[in-house]
């Protein structure tokens, strides 16, 4: 009697069963990201956005955070195939790296140009608060790719830990551009 390998099966099961708890946990998040939405357009409802003596907020590089996001999705999802890391997977690197520097650039800008907390109320609180806990998963992001590719340098198939960072990036994609339709868009 040969033995036979189970090991394949397995690791399909094993594979759908991450994609089952990330769509899961995603689905978590983006009703989360909704709500936090849902609460700066009520807040837009009843004051002017922005606030007189606020400072205006920009459109454009904001824009530019959301199309890094988007473009490293579409990156993981050209390297996702590899069963090692590959350029793409290392563009989408550059690319979430980028959206977090041009997101840190533009609440920087915004401080020195007097957007501050306390004073500048739930306007400077949605402002920050909501780009804050985006560029908390964008880091989550970062730190889940440099592990792959440390781990596909190792020789390690990461092919299926892609897909799965893949699904991470299109919601940070997606979730980017809610956020910043409620925030940034007069």
């Amino acid at each position: 009697m040969t033995p036979v390998d189970t090991s394949a099966p397995a690791a399909r099961e094993d594979e759908g069963t991450a994609w089952f708890g990330l769509v899961v946990g995603l689905s978590a998040w983006a009703m989360f990201f909704a709500a936090l939405a849902f609460s700066v357009g009520y807040l837009r409802m009843r004051e002017p956005w922005p606030l007189g003596g606020m400072p205006a907020l920009p459109r454009i590089l904001p824009a530019v955070a959301v199309l890094l996001l988007g473009a490293s999705a579409v990156l993981l999802h050209l390297g996702g195939r590899a069963a090692r890391a590959t350029l793409p997977t290392v563009g989408a690197l550059v690319a979430l790296v980028g959206s977090l520097a041009v997101q840190g650039f533009v609440m920087s800008a915004l401080w020195s140009a007097g957007l501050k907390l306390p004073e500048g109320g739930a306007y400077a609180s949605a402002v920050y608060g909501l780009g804050g806990v985006h560029g908390a998963h964008v880091v989550a992001g970062v730190l889940g790719l440099v592990r792959e590719l440390v781990r596909g340098a190792r020789g390690t198939d990461v092919r299926g830990a892609v897909r799965l960072w893949t699904l991470y990036a299109v919601f940070l994609a997606v979730t980017g551009l809610i956020l910043f339709a409620a925030v940034y868009l007069p």
